[in-house]
């Protein structure tokens, strides 16, 4: 019971934790450029000339995708783990313990399928804060406009 309430404070607490730069308003294109199907808008440092900036963009871009790419991995593989051998204890359970290797199974499989769903669920957030702070570090604004989830008055 504990592990459960432990896990899904933690999945809560990482899916709360949104993007702090999200804007309500399209910020303006002559400031900002977009990153082509993404809500993701960069402001260039002013001290970086263009090429720099293409670089370092370049650069946090990969860098962003592959932190994104081995977490995903990491993520579905544990649960992957705590899935397979949930069932498992479930399948081979007999005997006096049976009640016990059951109810573990089941707790297994549900952290598991747990973590596997939270971790595909939040692969596009992690990729765009990964970009985030990497911009950020090499002295660039970023900001976040999705238009599709600002509401129409």
């Amino acid at each position: 019971m504990w592990i459960k309430f432990l896990y899904f404070f933690c999945v809560a607490f990482i899916l709360s934790s949104c993007v702090s730069n999200t804007v309500n308003v399209r910020p303006n294109s002559e400031e900002y450029s977009q990153l082509i199907d993404t809500p993701v808008y960069v402001k260039r440092s002013p001290d970086i000339d263009q090429n720099t900036y293409t670089n370092d963009l370049d650069q946090c871009i990969k860098a962003s995708n592959i932190r994104v790419d081995r977490s995903s991995k990491i993520g579905v593989g544990i649960g992957s783990i705590w899935l397979t051998s949930g069932l498992y204890s479930i399948a081979v359970a007999s005997g006096v313990f049976a009640p016990v290797a059951v109810a573990a199974g089941a707790v297994g499989t549900i952290v598991g399928g747990s973590t596997i769903i939270a971790t595909k669920a939040t692969e596009e957030f992690r990729e765009y804060a990964g970009l985030e702070n990497c911009l950020e570090r090499l002295g660039h604004e970023v900001i976040f406009y999705d238009a599709r989830k600002v509401k129409n008055k």
